[in-house]
């Protein structure tokens, strides 16, 4: 009989207070669309990085009047530095048929032993890229020294920069959810506020009169929370798991598991909880004072 009590009173406050559970039903869908899009941003990014950071090598351009001495001392200096899985040494004539092979048309102009040889050096971790490329810079025969690592450092600041913006825009929408489910449990308590006075009376508790009402602010943060997971999982479905027919290139980023999706939307509704909660802590704060 309680439970039922209970039920019936959250869905005649919800009636009672449409427009404003609406409202608040869309603003904690906002905010946790935009936490759900951080998370897989954050997915595709720290995916794509690891893909990048496993193709991150050193290469050392030698220069054209390098000996086969200061070549063979370079190779042997560069193997045994603990940082080095691999050294692969790459003659001009092989750097020309690898160009002519990407670029065939840019080789047309070129022919064989226009290009330098070089070294190309494959790391155990990326993040060693800029003190392998220092110590090797300026080595006898050593023309050019170049490597990946600054575009990893630039990919890492700029999602840094987009999870930053983008969590704190949802901790504010989430916080004017929180308000608005407060506001709507307000204007429920006080359109009720001659019932809970005789209710109050009669002998009721407190947490009996507070129920129904925080399970209408829980009601309307997880329906909330259910439109934002059903936006995430049809926008993988729709979208992303299919730009990788278009893009194969996009596979290894775009292909995620269920387990990585259902632990995003968990996590959403899990959230939404916590706001509803929060919304209705906020109204109830002061409730036996009405």
């Amino acid at each position: 009989m309680r439970l039922k009590y209970f039920f019936s009173e959250t869905i005649q406050n919800l009636r009672r207070n449409l427009l404003m559970t609406v409202a608040a039903i869309s603003t904690v869908a906002i905010s946790l669309l935009l936490l759900g899009g951080v998370q897989v941003l954050g997915i595709m990014v720290n995916r794509m990085t690891t893909d990048w950071e496993a193709k991150v090598e050193v290469n050392v351009f030698l220069r054209t009047d390098a000996t086969e001495n200061e070549t063979a001392a370079l190779e042997t200096e560069v193997s045994e530095m603990s940082e080095v899985e691999e050294v692969t040494f790459v003659s001009s004539e092989e750097a020309f048929q690898e160009f002519k092979a990407d670029y065939p048309d840019l080789a047309t102009g070129l022919k064989p032993g226009d290009l330098p040889a070089s070294l190309r050096i494959k790391l155990g971790d990326a993040n060693d890229a800029e003190e392998v490329a220092a110590r090797i810079e300026g080595a006898p025969g050593v023309d050019e020294v170049r490597f990946g690592g600054n575009i990893i450092k630039r990919l890492l600041q700029v999602n840094a920069l987009l999870r930053t913006v983008t969590l704190a825009m949802s901790v504010i929408l989430m916080v004017a959810a929180a308000g608005l489910i407060a506001n709507t449990i307000r204007l429920a308590i006080y359109a009720r506020r001659d019932e809970i006075g005789i209710m109050k009376l009669v002998g009721a508790t407190n947490w009996f009169i507070r129920i129904p009402f925080m399970l209408e602010g829980l009601f309307a943060a997880l329906v909330g929370a259910g439109v934002a997971v059903v936006v995430v999982l049809g926008g993988n479905w729709l979208l992303l798991s299919r730009l990788p027919e278009a893009f194969p290139f996009l596979a290894p980023v775009l292909d995620f598991s269920g387990g990585e999706l259902f632990a995003v939307a968990g996590l959403l509704v899990g959230v939404g909880a916590l706001v509803g909660l929060a919304g209705s802590s906020m109204a109830l704060r002061r409730f036996l004072e009405v």
